[in-house]
């Protein structure tokens, strides 16, 4: 089950968090953006985090037909857990549409998702839109696993109740030089992703991280003092 490891599934597992001292933090506190306009890390340098993108085409050729559309977006945490975003409406106003799926990952609980930055274009014309999901907050450091797109109907009795993305290309025609929806990872990130931070001790009983003299925080990824 989510939340447990161990050859019989008896230990509690620990939140998962950057190395501080792999950084310097304060250093370049408003840090430059990356090639994609994605701005860095404040307080850890140029430090990056991953980037993740979603390609999705319609099988017609025209993403206006997934206008008025709603769909859903699953996470799935460095602790196995899964959250499934509230319904997401396709906006024809992209950056509307990149505002709107910011804001589902960010209402997801526990903050498991405290910080992201989607931008959404057209890149590929009338028939495809690009959508970059940047993890820049301190509990998506490192590497994440891909988002989920869930775009089947969900009528009732069924949750998040969708209407889906009925013409989404979900195949690719080689015939036809057709191009399958995708989720890519395009950017890995340079931060790293270590239980208690490397920078503390998991309670393997109760899941909690016994930091280390000088450190804090559910990864233990505050400085309190330098020895």
């Amino acid at each position: 089950d989510a939340g447990w490891t161990g050859l019989s599934c008896e230990d509690r597992m620990c939140p998962f968090g950057n190395d501080v001292m792999d950084v310097i933090p304060g250093f370049d506190e408003y840090a430059t953006t990356d090639s994609n306009g994605i701005p860095g890390l404040a307080g850890y340098g140029n430090e990056v985090g991953q980037i993740q993108t979603i390609t999705l085409y319609d099988a017609d050729d025209d993403i206006s037909n997934f206008v008025g559309q709603t769909f859903a977006m699953k996470f799935t945490s460095k602790l196995n857990e899964t959250f499934v975003t509230q319904p997401i409406m396709w906006d024809a106003d992209l950056d509307v549409l990149a505002t709107y799926i910011e804001s589902a990952l960010e209402k997801l609980p526990n903050r498991v998702v405290d910080d992201v930055v989607v931008t959404a274009e057209s890149s590929s014309g009338a028939t495809g839109v690009v959508i970059n999901v940047s993890f820049i907050g301190r509990f998506v450091q490192g590497k994440q696993h891909k988002l989920e797109i869930v775009t089947e109907r969900c009528e009732i009795g069924c949750t998040p109740r969708i209407t889906g993305l009925a013409n989404l290309r979900s195949f690719s025609d080689p015939v036809l030089a057709t191009t399958l929806s995708t989720v890519e990872i395009t950017t890995a990130g340079s931060h790293q992703s270590h239980e208690c931070g490397r920078r503390g001790k998991c309670n393997r009983k109760k899941g909690v991280c016994e930091c280390f003299t000088g450190f804090i925080g559910a990864a233990c990824g505050t400085i309190t003092a330098l020895a």
